[in-house]
């Protein structure tokens, strides 16, 4: 992760998945199986679109199967986008300490 302090910024670097990698990890399952998604929270409480509009990529697909491949729901994360982010609120005096 990169930190620009100066301008109160941060780089977010995901890996995005393509098609071909999600119909990978989709291949022996079964077609009955749950299917979930887990999103991340927000990368700051003062996200760069005003109006809310977040774009979400995929980034992992696992099955969380409890050792019960059986039982298991296959789990899809998605996370924000690469892009700059603000830092998030904090003590001015915190920033600097971090940044030496």
């Amino acid at each position: 992760m990169t930190i620009d302090y100066h301008n109160g910024r941060y780089r977010h670097d995901v890996e995005r998945w393509t098609v071909g990698q999600l119909r990978d990890a989709l291949r022996d399952l079964p077609g009955d199986m749950m299917l979930r998604v887990e999103v991340a929270d927000a990368p700051s409480t003062n996200h760069p679109d005003p109006w809310g509009n977040d774009q979400f990529v995929v980034t992992n697909a696992t099955i969380d199967d409890d050792g019960d491949f059986s039982t298991g729901d296959l789990v899809v994360r998605v996370d924000y986008s690469s892009d700059w982010y603000m830092l998030p609120a904090q003590d001015p005096q915190a920033r600097v300490e971090e940044s030496t």
